[in-house]
């Protein structure tokens, strides 16, 4: 697949298109956004080493090139001056498109979710503008008339019609109608969509817009060539499931808030990522990058002192690659970029020189010309007219009191939170969260990062309201300044006035009291009208987030994917650190159970050190246990610091993609053979360890109660069980609509898998996302699933479903699922018994 680049002067613009784009594509498609400086007078501008780091970023995604879309003047210039800087293997897979902005990008991620290629996706958005122009200027009705009578007569006559009505509310607006472009570019077949007289090709974004398709129009679709059929039956499957689209998809959002909390045109108000729900005013505490303070001190061995120099200036760059590369792994390539900045300039010679020249010639220590040097390097840049150039003063200071803290041998200060404020700083790293004090942190603001940077997973652990990346801020708020935030939108008030402080503090006295009722749902146990308790848990993807499943109410971790210590880096992890990991989670867990996935990799999602050969089908191929099973040396690995870990808390250990019992009985020898191993060299290790498996294919469905009498629990995973039982790639638009885990071919999977996990004593859960739906609860209890884990936001609505419902109606809605025709009709099912639905 292709991937998009979207470079515009104003950073809220290209967002903003982002957003319209990923929607229509469902997320499918690789894409980044690019745009503005830092520069609070004056933000509108590009820089090229932010669309270098963005073209970077999707090129590592998307193997079949990448799209960038501009718009006006220094857009392109910065784009062109990127690619300057690129690989050349990279820069062959780049195409500049000189579409429309946003009317370009969508219909160029619209033909991408499609499969198309770098030139197909550039062709369709070159034109996208026509629909605009058609839409103000429309052809007659004679024309179109006589333009339809052309198209039927060219049409073949053994064409095969589909005559629908569009049941859709909104008919074939932004999403459906990607969905049908999507869809029909899978086959060979030439597809037309009328309505009325008028006729498009069901293939082109642009020509489906422009036919303005409503609810209860009649429309028919008009198929012809080699797979006619086939192209025929997706077509009917995805108009039935209403295009991908429901009802509650298209709901009207409240507007209150957004009219009452609006973003007036003023210098003091800011806008960034909205990244932890919530609102704050009050006092800012600003966090700023400050030199240590250095007096002049002489030194009678230069020589010496250089050498300490270049140690800082290496030992500065190893800790800057090592924030870089964690900055890449939560957040991406495009937010680590201001790293490789700070890595060059450190790298550059003329400021290590300009310090040596220093102790050379005035013979000083080593701190001293070194903090001499940055300030000089730093007021430069300060005094240069580039408002992009003069913000990287600060980035000097940064890299430069970094060194200046190793020559010292001191440690980064820790923060020293005293009273009640808004937290206000250019971003927040791990060991600067380590001083915030929950309760006296009212809100988070940061000029840099995004809703997956350091700032944003300890806001949303902690329950902080948090505004992520709003440039320019910090210019304009001084410490102990009253400020106010809204995180549901990303506005940050630097000076409100009296309205908004009381209209905030208002809203925050309303959500605080919403939470609390929300979390005491969260936290009291999940049981049935007729008393049956059931365990919710919550899936997690590193320690931090275990912080926030036991504050949603969790009973314990129902799935700890263990990828993150894998992937963006250079070598695999050590033993000591996936235990220190593992043993940090559950400790966050406070003695709940944490049930930890061994690593679930290969085809579809690689690790970069090793070696692992092109699959056709990644989907079909080493995957799982069998990746595992293949590299045992890293599988031995994972398995001790798991052991060992289970020794000091209670984590029991699942193994993903199992297929057959040989499989099984393969890694159970292989733990088997590393906890003796562990025993033997003296290391506390479990009598015995909990362990289990994911149910996600067919075969293991079908041989369940021989799995079962091997390991202790099952947990089915039913975004992988669904597209493997329906044969239909998740990720493939074309098959989307068959890709529905209330589809009953795939309940009976759920309720065979339960049957054997009662037959064999063990209890059988669910970890995949429908866990989650509050609309499915009563359903999987009446499948005879026994423990349900989710996201932690879906905690508290799955508690309430089921103590709503009791065994006897579970059952019977079961009954009657299992015996649908389809998803739909399932899904009619659950509406039907929740009228609030």
């Amino acid at each position: 697949m292709i991937g998009i680049v979207i470079v515009s002067h104003s950073r809220k613009l290209a967002e903003g298109v982002l957003e319209l784009a990923a929607q229509m594509t469902r997320g499918a498609v690789p894409m980044e956004a690019v745009g503005g400086i830092d520069d609070v007078e004056n933000p509108i501008g590009t820089d090229p080493m932010q669309v270098l780091a963005a073209i970077e970023s999707v090129a590592a995604r998307a193997d079949a090139g990448v799209l960038v879309v501009m718009d006006l003047g220094s857009a392109l210039m910065s784009a062109e001056t990127a690619l300057d800087f690129l690989a050349d293997d990279v820069k062959a897979r780049v195409r500049l498109c000189a579409a429309p902005l946003v009317e370009g990008t969508v219909a160029a991620a619209v033909q991408a979710a499609s499969g198309a290629d770098l030139a197909q996706a550039s062709a369709e958005a070159a034109t996208a503008i026509e629909v605009k122009i058609r839409q103000l200027a429309p052809v007659t009705g004679e024309e179109a008339a006589a333009s339809a009578q052309a198209q039927q007569e060219a049409a073949p006559q053994d064409a095969l019609r589909l005559e629908i009505v569009i049941a859709n509310t909104l008919g074939l607006h932004a999403r459906p109608a990607a969905n049908l472009v999507a869809t029909a570019g899978k086959f060979r077949s030439e597809i037309r969509l009328a309505k009325g007289e008028a006729s498009a090709s069901a293939k082109s974004i642009n020509q489906v817009a422009l036919l303005s398709v409503r609810h209860g129009d009649t429309v028919v679709f008009t198929v012809s060539g080699p797979d006619a059929a086939e192209a025929v039956a997706a077509l009917r499957a995805l108009a039935a499931d209403r295009f991908g689209e429901r009802d509650e998809d298209v709901a009207l959002a409240p507007t209150a808030d957004a009219a009452a909390s609006g973003k007036p045109a003023d210098a003091n108000v800011f806008s960034g990522t909205p990244a932890s729900a919530g609102y704050a005013v009050g006092p800012a505490w600003v966090l700023r990058a400050k030199l240590p303070e250095i007096v002049r001190r002489g030194s009678d061995d230069p020589e010496a002192q250089i050498r300490e120099l270049d140690q800082a200036i290496a030992a500065a760059r190893a800790e800057i690659e090592a924030i870089k590369r964690e900055t890449e792994r939560i957040s991406g390539k495009a937010s680590a970029a201001i790293f490789a900045v700070h890595d060059l300039i450190l790298a550059d010679a003329a400021l290590r020189d300009a310090a040596v020249a220093r102790i050379s010639g005035e013979k000083v220590k080593a701190a001293y010309a070194w903090s001499q040097a940055v300030e000089e390097t730093a007021a430069a840049y300060g005094a240069l007219d580039d408002a992009y150039m003069r913000a990287r003063a600060a980035d000097v200071r940064d890299c430069g009191g970094r060194v200046l803290r190793i020559l010292l041998g001191a440690a980064a200060p820790a923060l020293r939170q005293e009273r009640e404020a808004i937290v206000v700083a250019r971003d927040l790293a791990p060991s600067d969260v380590a001083g915030l004090d929950a309760k006296l942190t009212l809100g988070i603001v940061t000029e840099a990062g995004g809703a997956t940077s350091h700032a944003a997973i300890l806001a949303r652990a902690l329950g902080i309201p948090a505004v992520i990346g709003a440039p320019g801020c910090l210019g304009r708020i001084a410490d102990g300044q009253v400020i106010a935030l809204d995180g549901f939108t990303g506005t940050v008030w630097a000076a409100p006035q009296q309205s908004v402080r009381q209209d905030i503090a208002a809203r925050r006295a309303s959500w605080l009291e919403a939470r609390h009722e929300a979390s005491a749902r969260g936290a009291a146990p999940a049981v049935t009208r007729d008393g049956v308790t059931v365990p919710v848990f919550c899936n997690i993807g590193s320690p931090a987030e275990a912080a926030v499943a036991l504050a949603a109410g969790a009973e314990g971790v129902g799935l700890f994917r263990t990828e993150f210590l894998f992937q963006e880096r250079d070598a695999a992890p050590g033993e000591e650190e996936q235990y220190a990991a593992y043993v940090a989670a559950a400790s966050a867990m406070q003695g709940r159970p944490v049930v930890i996935r061994t690593l679930d990799v290969g085809g579809d999602k690689p690790i970069r050190y090793l070696e692992t050969a092109k699959e056709d089908n990644p989907f079909l191929g080493e995957r799982g246990v069998r990746f595992c099973l293949a590299r045992p040396e890293l599988f031995r690995t994972q398995l001790r610091a798991l052991l060992r870990a289970a020794a000091v808390a209670d984590i029991r250990i699942m193994y993903p993609m199992v297929s057959d019992v040989a499989e099984l009985v393969g890694v159970l020898a292989l733990q088997r053979q590393e906890h003796d191993a562990l025993a033997a060299a003296g290391l506390a290790v479990p009598g015995a360890v909990k362990t289990g498996i994911m149910i996600e294919v067919p075969a293991a469905v079908a041989v369940a109660d021989k799995l079962a009498a091997l390991c202790d629990f099952f947990s089915i995973g039913t975004n992988d069980l669904t597209q493997y039982v329906m044969a239909a790639d998740r990720g493939n638009a074309a098959v989307a609509p068959l890709c529905n885990s209330l589809n009953p071919a795939v309940l009976r999977m759920i309720a065979m898998t339960c049957r054997a996990g009662e037959a064999a004593g063990i209890p059988v859960a669910m970890c995949g996302e429908l866990a989650g739906e509050a609309l499915a609860a009563p359903l999987l209890l009446g499948l005879g699933l026994k423990e349900l884990s989710m996201a932690g936001t879906a905690v508290a609505g799955v508690k309430d479903a089921i103590r709503a419902t009791d065994g006897e109606a579970c059952r019977a809605l079961a009954d009657k699922a299992l015996a649908a025709d389809s998803a739909a009709a399932v899904r009619e099912l659950l509406r039907a018994g929740n009228p609030a639905a």
